[in-house]
């Protein structure tokens, strides 16, 4: 037995639909975003990698607190695919698509097929929507358990005022059992949920004041729902009541995000209003005059609509304001305001990410706006298709703006690739493309593991080995035969006297340059023994002051064996859980003495990657020292040594045999040329 022609043209359309909506969540994943944010990484390897560990949290208090739902899923799809762009990104991009999905089933039960489409559409093609089904953050998993809460709401609102009470429930089961799950599931996904259960009370009072008989029929169920999602978030709560005790004293773990960001609440709180005032101002403006400042999720300042939509938006919030006796009005107003409001008390205002709850919300209105015109023009032209043509040319010019914003001048920005990391993305596919090299360095920024961890991902193969190194500061010439080879992104670029070991460069792609080391490079045949041994395999080979303005010191270094790390290194969220450590585990020290022996000066640090060194490689690094100024005589010594921040334990210098000698090197200080 066929459908009915109706509902076989609906079920067709919303499989195209769909088949959009997955089309542009999926495709250019390697474009846009153009290579790896920070937090995507700390998602992937530390969040999700501590269940693949085998630790099983109920919340994360690294990364300044995250709920677990989206980490846990995370984890079990790199359990299948491993580590790549395609696994980082396909939850999301599921979850985008089913928000899809939902959207027009909340649309079409509450206002029809029409408005359900145009909305989904609306949703299927936004910047906002899709910068969050394309990138692996957690914020994406609350918008399709939202409306999945406000659908079971109606339906349980449609049972309890149906004529047939007292019926056998309909397929499907308690629809306030189910609520009160989701509402509750909804908690582990990002904090903005935790305004679901203050939705279901304000409704409530809104039934309660204006529709009584409907409150009187409902009010059970509603009660059912809260106390159902309270206790499904009570392990949650417990979990975040105990991370707040742990980090207390140090200000992180557990919702320290929350604190970071409140800052206009805590002027409000000391007597200064303005903070959150003008917070709310440029809140209310995201839709049609200033968007989310940030360049990490929208074209900085880009509002959410062009101004006609922007208008059409407040048009609906206008007319459910005109029409708030209806209950499916209203709660649309409840559900934007609370939607906004944690971007009316954190900063930045106008953020998408802080309002993602009032998502599906924004893209209703103006449809809803444009089918209520589009009647009215109809009634009074009746041969005019006026709704189909405004939501077409709505949709159409959205689309226009949102699609190539997104894919073509976001990904473009300057700001945008260096926040996400494109220049070690273009690097990891040179790479690929040339299996020859074996043994490259990169210029990095050294920012914590992230840049590597970055080109791990990104590279498709497993026998090139990739040093990493800040050309401000140091330079790696690899053990391999021949020249090293280097690879410069956009930032940083080599400093004096870097710059001047370097060969001529090459561009082999936008904003990624090629450079050479020659093999005979003078620098590094200065000694043909070690000038000091140290017990974690490293060799420092020469020292000496380079000349020109203040105090400038050169040490090279050759990677003796593999470098010893006790404890290993692990990989840790950053800002890291309470009392746990996330810096540097190997520095060297160097400091300027006088005559006596004193402290002059120092310059502590290592510019190069030692998890990237390999045995037979060496390094030069920089190390600039600023003489006090009341120091009476200029420095007649130096000491040089290793050292790991974790403990501030030092390394010790060894002889031949491995037996400890000292926990520095004693130097004078000789000039030479650069």
């Amino acid at each position: 037995m066929t459908a009915p022609r109706p509902v076989a043209r609906r079920l067709a359309w919303m499989v195209c639909l769909l088949l959009l909506a997955w089309g542009l969540r999926l495709c250019c994943l390697e474009g846009a975003p153009p290579g790896w944010r920070d937090d995507e990484l700390i998602n992937i390897h530390a969040l999700s990698g501590e269940v693949l560990a085998g630790r099983f949290p109920l919340y994360f208090t690294g990364a300044s607190g995250h709920e677990p739902l989206y980490h846990y899923l995370h984890a079990g799809v790199h359990a299948v695919l491993g580590f790549n762009v395609l696994s980082a990104h396909i939850l999301s991009v599921f979850l985008g698509t089913l928000t899809v999905a939902l959207i027009y089933s909340l649309a079409r039960r509450l206002w029809g097929h029409l408005v359900g489409m145009a909305v989904a559409l609306a949703v299927a093609i936004s910047f906002w929507a899709l910068m969050y089904s394309r990138i692996a953050l957690r914020h994406v998993s609350l918008p399709p358990l939202a409306l999945l809460a406000v659908y079971l709401l109606w339906r349980g609102l449609d049972a309890a005022c149906s004529p047939q009470r007292g019926a056998p429930p309909r397929r499907g089961g308690n629809p306030w059992l189910l609520l009160g799950v989701v509402v509750g599931l909804s908690l582990y996904t990002y904090p903005a949920a935790r305004l679901l259960p203050a939705l279901l009370v304000l409704f409530g009072g809104y039934l309660a004041l204006v529709h009584r008989e409907t409150f009187r029929r409902c009010w059970r169920g509603l009660l059912l729902a809260l106390i159902v999602a309270g206790i499904a978030a009570l392990p949650l709560g417990a979990a975040i009541a105990q991370g707040r005790s742990e980090a207390a004293a140090e200000g992180i773990g557990a919702d320290a995000r929350l604190a970071e960001l409140s800052i206009p609440l805590r002027e409000l709180r000391a007597g200064d209003p303005r903070p959150l005032l003008e917070n709310v101002w440029t809140t209310l403006g995201m839709f049609h005059a200033t968007g989310d400042p940030e360049w990490l999720y929208n074209v900085a300042g880009r509002p959410v609509f062009h101004l006609p939509g922007g208008l059409l938006l407040w048009a609906g919030v206008l007319l459910c304001g005109w029409r708030w006796r209806e209950p499916r009005s209203a709660l649309l107003l409840l559900w934007l305001g609370l939607g906004m409001l944690p971007t009316f008390v954190s900063i930045p205002p106008a953020s998408l990410s802080h309002t993602i709850l009032a998502q599906p919300v924004v893209y209703l209105l103006p449809v809803l706006t444009l089918v209520r015109i589009g009647r009215w023009l109809e009634v009074r032209w009746r041969r005019l298709p006026a709704t189909g043509l405004l939501l077409l040319l709505f949709l159409a010019s959205h689309a226009a703006r949102d699609l190539g914003d997104y894919f073509v001048v976001w990904p473009q920005q300057g700001m945008v690739r260096f926040l996400y990391r494109a220049d070690y993305r273009a690097a990891a596919r040179y790479l690929d493309a040339h299996p020859e090299l074996d043994g490259i360095v990169v210029g990095s920024g050294l920012m914590g593991p992230w840049d590597r961890l970055a080109l791990e991902v990104d590279l498709r193969r497993d026998d090139v080995a990739v040093r990493l190194f800040n050309p401000e500061r140091a330079l790696v010439w690899t053990a391999e035969d021949g020249p090293t080879i280097v690879l410069l992104t956009a930032w940083p670029q080599p400093l004096p006297p870097v710059d001047g070991w370097l060969g001529s460069p090459e561009t082999i792609a936008p904003h990624l340059t090629r450079c050479s080391v020659p093999a005979a490079l003078d620098l590094f045949s200065l000694a043909s023994a070690p000038v000091a041994r140290f017990a974690n395999g490293l060799e420092l080979t020469h020292a000496r002051q380079l000349d020109g303005e203040g105090v400038a010191l050169l040490t090279v270094w050759r990677v003796a064996a593999p470098l010893a790390f006790d404890p290993p290194v692990e990989i840790v969220a950053n800002p890291p859980p309470p009392g746990v450590y996330s810096g540097p585990r190997l520095a060297v020290f160097s400091h300027l003495l006088a005559t006596d022996g004193a402290f002059l000066a120092g310059d502590d640090g290592l510019w190069v990657d030692p998890l990237t060194l390999r045995p037979g490689d060496r390094f030069a690094q920089v190390h600039r020292l600023v003489l006090p100024s009341a120091a009476s005589a200029g420095p007649s010594g130096l000491e040089v040594g290793l050292y790991d921040p974790l403990d501030g334990q030092r390394w010790s210098v060894v002889d031949s045999g491995g037996r400890s000698l000292s926990d520095r090197v004693l130097l004078p200080l000789s000039s030479g040329p650069e």
